[in-house]
């Protein structure tokens, strides 16, 4: 489940291209451009005690959807810093999350498919045994420039960390932006566009508002559904 790559990503071809960085001390987010499945979104940011990282779109189980992975700190900031420098450098690293009877799930960092420079995060199931089955449950493909930055600012985010945050053992809920689908949490800065079309455009992420996200897609051969399209365009219409 899940072990075979279906389609090159597209690398990043630099300046507008390049992710739009965080908009607060405790938050980053990252955009890539996939060649056939468009725009790929990777939020870092602080959640009680801990760390969110959610990839939307991610293969979850068999089929793409978004993919928040909270991970607690329950070691004084040891094993998440390590994770970021894991990212930051390149470096292949794995947590075990769960051990269960006969079994293990496992966090991993996978670095650089062949020639793609993709790297992976993956939660994987390892049935114990030399014949025990591994099952890729859920996993991210990004490019190895993003996950750096990510890995940077879980860096950066740790050190903020403290024992007197909240436990946050559920995920902050959050919603898709109606440009871009990428997940806008309560938290997050956001806007409603006033004047396009009919109807107010609500809960878009700041890039969307500003016309970034368009910018960058005028750039790239990456394709586009026809209700995120009409948003952007009825925020460029605003904007000119």
């Amino acid at each position: 489940m899940g072990r075979h790559r279906q389609h090159k990503p597209r690398r990043s071809r630099g300046g507008s291209e390049q992710p739009v960085t965080g908009e607060s001390a405790t938050e980053w987010f990252g955009t890539a451009f996939h060649s056939t499945t468009g725009m790929q979104h990777l939020d870092v940011r602080q959640s009680g005690n801990g760390i969110l990282i959610t990839s939307a779109p991610a293969e979850v189980d068999g089929m793409l959807a978004g993919w928040p992975l909270r991970i607690r700190n329950d070691d004084d900031g040891q094993g998440l810093t390590e994770l970021g420098t894991a990212l930051a450098s390149g470096q292949p690293h794995g947590i075990v999350v769960e051990n269960g009877p006969g079994y293990e799930r496992v966090l991993m960092f996978i670095p650089n498919h062949p020639e793609q420079a993709v790297g992976t995060l993956a939660r994987i199931r390892a049935e114990n045994g030399p014949d025990g089955a591994i099952v890729f449950e859920r996993r991210a493909e990004r490019p190895m420039a993003l996950w750096a930055e990510a890995g940077q600012n879980l860096r950066r985010i740790v050190p903020l960390l403290g024992p007197d945050a909240p436990p946050a053992d559920e995920p902050e809920e959050s919603t898709p932006c109606p440009g871009c689908y990428r997940p806008v949490y309560e938290s997050s800065p956001s806007g409603t566009l006033i004047g396009a079309g009919p109807l107010p455009v609500i809960g878009l992420c700041r890039p969307c508002v500003n016309g970034t996200t368009l910018r960058s897609l005028r750039q790239a051969d990456v394709p586009l559904d026809a209700q995120q399209r009409a948003v952007l365009e009825s925020v460029a219409a605003v904007l000119v």
